[in-house]
């Protein structure tokens, strides 16, 4: 479970630096109610109710604390700075990575070990008649599409799992679920962002195809082996992974520029997200789960 909280600054030594806070679970998600002599807090999103105790269970002594952050401080600063950097590039001019550092891709290492890891799934829509109608131009427009929201995907400490013709899977490995799976929310919304307002302006400018697309995202225990045929010398890392289906499935059930995410996800990120999240149907036995829930992000 994740347990949402608000703080506030109780005392500050200036010769120590030493703060103390007070923290109390945010009323965003929360009604505190009486039962029984005792205090419950209910959460208004997954409608379950917890002491305090029971929430404070990830504060115990010993337990490492983790901080996950984006090199991107604000996404729409960044689509404006990508803009300029790739009109640039389109006018004749050399390719301007952005100032903000990527994290080097990372590569999952086999050897059948179980990792709970965040999947994102992007599509273009229309990628099959886009590139029948023009693939020299499909082609080069793919490539810038690829290259700066593959970057994004680094922004935000995720790495690509795989490329696919007509977009990409993106997964971010971390510790810390909870940074982890809010990671994966702001990497998807920034992508849409980047996506409409400096890829695209620059394709349309270049008389390039532009592109609309689909973005699923769930949450998961993956198991990642080495795969061989020892007759052929083929050998490849395989992810096997129900979240990752369901990223994919939900992803293909997404309307255009829509992104969802799969109740999974859905229950570990923050209240900031939560809010907005809105449920939309699903075909859950199209993943084995038929009552499964999934939900838009905007």
């Amino acid at each position: 479970m994740r347990a949402d909280f608000v703080s506030e600054v109780i005392s500050f030594d200036e010769e120590t630096h030493i703060a103390r806070f007070r923290m109390k679970p945010d009323p965003r998600r929360y009604d505190e109610i009486e039962q029984d002599g005792e205090t419950l807090y209910i959460d208004k999103y997954l409608k379950t109710a917890f002491t305090l105790d029971v929430m404070l269970g990830g504060f115990e002594p010993g337990l490492p604390s983790y901080a996950l952050s984006s090199s991107i401080g604000s996404t729409a600063e960044y689509a404006d700075e990508r803009l300029n950097a790739l009109e640039h590039e389109i006018d004749g001019g050399e390719y301007v990575p952005p100032k903000q550092k990527a994290i080097a891709h990372y590569t999952l290492a086999p050897g059948d070990i179980e990792k709970d890891l965040g999947f994102l799934s992007v599509d273009i829509c229309g990628a099959t008649a886009l590139r029948k109608k023009n693939a020299d131009a499909f082609d080069q427009a793919y490539g810038l599409f690829i290259r700066e929201l593959g970057t994004v995907v680094g922004q935000f400490n995720g790495s690509i799992l795989k490329t696919k013709g007509d977009g990409f899977i993106a997964y971010i490995d971390h510790p810390s679920f909870t940074n982890l799976c809010d990671a994966v929310i702001d990497m998807g919304l920034s992508i849409l962002y980047v996506l409409h307002k400096s890829i695209n302006p620059t394709l349309a400018k270049a008389g390039l195809p532009t592109f609309d697309v689909r973005i699923g995202a769930d949450y998961g225990t993956a198991v990642i082996r080495q795969m061989n045929i020892p007759t052929t010398g083929f050998s490849s890392v395989e992810v096997a992974s129900d979240a990752l289906n369901r990223a994919v499935k939900i992803e293909e059930a997404c309307e255009t520029n829509e992104f969802r995410i799969g109740r999974s996800l859905y229950e570990l990120i923050h209240v900031q997200w939560l809010e907005r999240a809105t449920e939309v149907e699903f075909d859950g036995a199209s993943v084995g789960l038929p009552s499964y829930k999934t939900y838009r992000m905007r």
